[in-house]
């Protein structure tokens, strides 16, 4: 698995009713149908003109069912969002009809944004997968209601919940960003001294940089 896509596959478990939030495309949608891993899909969009494209990719289906609405505004068991930022990620969950039992996220930014929601709204992290696709650095994200986590340090929140966990996709991130601080010292001092943490639980020596 390399992708963001594969990625989030691997992290939906079977539900009863899963739904992808935001659908566009619906790919996780029609993996969803398709796979039989729900008993029922929900493909949503708050844009009419996304979910015609779900329709035209699922319109066969009789376990999908389509809705135009702003978030989750109905009942799901398993909720997948991706393809957006993480602050309208966090307002999607905190305005949700029903928590869902289960979240999938892959937000484009503000990752720690979320984290710090789902701890708020009585989630565990069970996965904190960092990825790359394309140049560009992601975390897919996997909470459960209910799931117990003992104390959540600043580095966690920031670079995930793994960040003590040897990555090399992490580290290349971790680098990256690193040589991207160190141009501008001072006006990102704090932003250094947490990448530079980072660095050295992966084990990395944080005065190299990718060229």
């Amino acid at each position: 698995m390399s992708g963001r896509l594969d990625v989030i596959k691997s992290l939906i478990t079977p539900a009863t009713i899963i739904a992808d939030v935001g659908c566009d495309h619906a790919k996780i949608a029609a993996y969803c149908a398709e796979s039989g891993i729900a008993q029922k899909v929900i493909a949503s969009d708050i844009s009419e003109k996304c979910l015609q494209k779900a329709k035209l990719r699922l319109g066969g289906a009789d376990n999908v069912e389509f809705k135009c609405c702003d978030g989750i505004a109905y009942i799901c068991d398993e909720a997948i969002i991706a393809g957006m930022g993480g602050l309208l990620i966090c307002e999607i969950l905190k305005s949700a009809e029903r928590l869902p039992q289960t979240v999938v996220l892959c937000p484009h930014r503000d990752e720690d944004a979320v984290r710090r929601t789902l701890f708020a709204l009585g989630y565990g992290i069970t996965d904190d997968i960092p990825v790359a696709e394309r140049g560009k650095y992601y975390s897919v994200i996997r909470a459960r209601l209910g799931v117990a986590h003992g104390e959540v340090s600043e580095l966690q929140l920031l670079f995930g919940m793994n960040v003590a966990r040897p990555s090399a996709v992490l580290t290349e991130r971790l680098k990256k960003l690193h040589a991207t601080y160190s141009r501008a010292p001072q006006k990102n001092k704090a932003r250094l001294q947490a990448v530079t943490a980072a660095l050295r639980l992966q084990g990395a020596d944080a005065d190299v940089t990718l060229n």
